[in-house]
């Protein structure tokens, strides 16, 4: 039997170096998959970028839900008050204030009908207080509170927008606050309203005017 060779085969010179590329091999991260524990990650400023938009959404998403949240809550609030139920009825005069006695209706101011508080009493060249300008079944309450106060009051519909307005009279023959006829009416007619306002009214008649009658 021949001696075997002491130096190693050609086979065998590459036998080792194929194994360890192969070693090499397994232990690379194949492309595209998640990284192994301990190996280093690079980032760049595209992630930065992308990280920085996902973070500015979510606040911006979260601020607009707490707003709306806080407008509908807001709103609520705002409803419960202008809609709150009225303790006492305008129109009963037994629910005034002790200190402020409802006036007897003035000489000649007769109770008539719903219907008949739909007139024009409105003379050419005289000036009118308009007290409100309101939905029709306000108006009638509010002209039924000033007529028992002894103020006359009539109903005039606008044609347009389906809102009456609350006429008072006497007319008046100028618009002059200095005019004792002009500064009488006004005070009279702010009595009422702020008589008006603390039975339950919405307004004490601040925003009345003068127009003039055709």
């Amino acid at each position: 039997m021949a001696p075997r060779p002491s130096k190693p085969t050609l086979l065998e010179l590459f036998q080792p170096h194929e194994e360890g590329d192969v070693a090499q091999t397994q232990s690379r991260p194949p492309s595209g998959k998640w990284p192994v524990p301990g190996e280093a990650m690079r980032v760049t400023a595209g992630h930065l970028l992308v990280a920085m938009a996902v973070i500015l959404i979510l606040l911006i998403s979260t601020w607009m839900l707490a707003y709306r949240q806080g407008e509908l809550r807001a709103r609520a609030d705002l409803q419960s008050v202008i809609f709150q139920p009225v303790e006492r009825d305008p129109l009963n005069t037994s629910a005034l204030p002790p200190d402020q006695p409802a006036r007897p209706p003035a000489r000649g101011l007769e109770a008539i009908a719903d219907a008949q508080l739909y007139a024009d009493p409105r003379e050419a060249g005289l000036f009118y207080f308009v007290l409100a300008e309101t939905r029709p079944e306000g108006a009638l309450r509010l002209a039924r509170f000033c007529r028992d106060r002894g103020l006359e009051t009539w109903l005039i519909p606008r044609d347009t927008v389906g809102l009456v307005q609350v006429l008072a009279t006497p007319g008046l023959p100028s618009t002059t606050r200095g005019d004792p006829l002009v500064l009488e009416l006004d005070e009279r007619i702010g009595e009422i309203g702020r008589a008006w306002k603390r039975t339950g009214g919405h307004s004490s008649l601040e925003d009345r005017y003068l127009v003039r009658g055709d």
